[in-house]
């Protein structure tokens, strides 16, 4: 019995650490690992975003919220975009609908990204 309670109490605290993880906002520099059209972008504290496009093109004023347990892009610039993200381990795995301006047409992607560290910084 006390072995039962020695392993439940363990299991309790790899739960809570597991949560407090969870609640971390995943600020920092992030590029795609599966050929997302969104191929990076940066969240620093207070909310804003960076992101970069396949096309070249960047969004210097996108916007970020996390809820504890899904990330939220969004970006004025594309208006129609939407992103969905959920922290898996140490990759961010979302799901990405993006306009294609010059077909007229959403397109939806499901990405992978890894974390990285930007040359000069």
């Amino acid at each position: 019995m006390q072995h039962l309670s020695k392993i439940l109490a363990m299991l309790f605290c790899i739960s809570a650490l597991s949560a407090r993880a969870a609640d971390t906002a995943p600020v920092g520099a992030w590029r795609t690992t599966s050929g997302c059209f969104m191929i990076a972008f940066i969240l620093t504290d207070g909310g804003r975003a960076q992101a970069v496009y396949m096309t070249g093109e960047e969004d210097e004023n996108a916007a970020w919220t996390w809820d504890g347990s899904t990330l939220k892009i969004t970006s004025k610039m594309f208006d129609l975009d939407m992103f969905s993200g959920r922290l898996v381990t140490d990759h961010i795995e979302a799901d990405y609908v993006w306009h294609d301006l010059d077909n007229d047409k959403l397109n939806t992607q499901t990405c992978e990204f890894e974390k990285f560290t930007p040359f000069g910084i």
